[in-house]
């Protein structure tokens, strides 16, 4: 089983922005990177996560101007975190009993290393599955 320090090292696309950003500037910023999520920071402390069901539930199901709403309005402040030094099964465990779809991954001293999806954790799993079939063909 993998562990997450090892995981998050190999991201390329983690997105952080301001939480001043507007929310079309936020899911810009996203699309362009190909990821779901954006890390919301002040400083090097995480203050939230903004997400594309963000935008569809707290944005475009309210009407809301992209160009007007800051992402700090709209932005998922209670986050669920998980440390590098726990494995893709306590993440997998996480995301699956508070449905979500992206996990920020946390040094001991509290500092964002990463953020995780669903997909980055699937990737490893078929990686693994390819793994062991590769050692155990005969």
């Amino acid at each position: 089983m993998t562990e997450l320090k090892n995981l998050v090292g190999k991201q390329e696309r983690v997105v952080s922005i301001s939480s001043q950003a507007t929310v079309r500037d936020a899911a810009k910023a996203m699309a362009e990177a190909n990821v779901g999520a954006a890390a919301i920071m002040e400083g090097t402390k995480l203050v939230g996560l903004f997400t594309e069901r963000d935008v569809l539930k707290r944005v475009l199901l309210r009407n809301l101007d992209v160009d007007d709403v800051r992402v700090e309005d709209v932005m998922t402040r209670e986050l669920i975190c998980a440390e590098v030094g726990h494995n893709t099964s306590d993440a997998r465990f996480l995301m699956q009993r508070h449905h979500i779809r992206h996990l920020p991954v946390l040094d001991a001293t509290g500092q964002l290393v990463g953020v995780l999806s669903i997909r980055d954790l699937v990737h490893d799993e078929v990686r693994e599955m390819r793994d062991y079939i590769a050692m155990h063909e005969g």
